[in-house]
């Protein structure tokens, strides 16, 4: 997915730098979110499984 690069022009961004984030920042295409969010859902579960259980002991395992 993207653009291929420009052959013949400079791209330039005719906007301010704020305002070039925050477009940048809605292309994250939803589909590739959700396919990271499911293959982190498990570790995530597992850090706070692990928390909860260290906190359970009176501190940190590490």
């Amino acid at each position: 997915m993207g653009f291929e690069a420009p052959q013949t022009y400079q791209f330039r961004i005719p906007v301010s730098d704020t305002q070039a984030y925050r477009q940048f920042g809605n292309s994250v295409v939803v589909p590739v979110f959700a396919a990271v969010a499911k293959l982190l859902e498990p570790k995530i579960h597992q850090a706070v499984t692990l928390r909860q259980r260290e906190t359970a002991d009176g501190g940190r395992s590490r």
